[in-house]
């Protein structure tokens, strides 16, 4: 038998919180000013391996490390295809070193459907279809045609992704903290 789940392990309370507060610090910078400043990348990396080497109830260091290589390895492709930028990258591996990689990889996943419903979203709100739909169910009760939009050549969506990512790391922590691994 194997002892392998795919649940992630319930993370210690420093953990959880430190977690939290660095995804969501980060999430505000993110959306505010389009960055996720590396002080704050940094002060929390130092709190991961601090918690990771001087207390009992947290992760091993090497877990640590493997949590965060893997949100490293994750999102490192995104990054060098042009279509996420390294703070994210870097926010996603500095998480994994709160968590174990399977949170870290749940985080990614989660993060990843809760972006792409809303890149899918803004994506038809900013096209001429949006436009359109709000014109024709707010419009006058005139039974004047309303023209058919077209497609730009440029129709693509940006969003702060560290936004994505903190609700993706919340997502994730609630479930860990329902439905805990013993």
């Amino acid at each position: 038998m194997s002892d392998f789940s795919t649940i992630p392990a319930l993370l210690p309370p420093f953990s959880t919180a430190a977690v939290l507060i660095t995804a969501w610090w980060a999430a505000v910078s993110d959306w505010y000013h389009w960055r996720i400043p590396n002080q704050l990348l940094a002060a929390s990396t130092a709190a991961a391996l601090m918690l990771a080497m001087f207390t009992a109830d947290g992760f091993t260091l090497r877990a640590c490390l493997l949590g965060g290589v893997t949100g490293l390895a994750l999102f490192m492709p995104f990054y060098l295809m042009g279509g996420m930028g390294a703070g994210d990258v870097k926010l996603l591996g500095v998480l994994g070193l709160h968590m174990d990689w399977l949170a870290t990889l749940h985080v990614a996943l989660i993060s990843a459907l809760v972006g792409g419903v809303w890149a899918i979203t803004l994506l038809f709100i900013r096209s001429p279809y949006g436009a359109w739909l709000s014109e024709l169910g707010g419009g006058s009760a005139s039974s004047r045609r309303i023209a058919e939009p077209r497609l730009k050549q440029d129709s693509r969506a940006t969003l702060p992704y560290g936004v994505v990512i903190a609700i993706g790391c919340t997502l994730v922590m609630i479930a860990i903290e329902m439905y805990p691994h013993r």
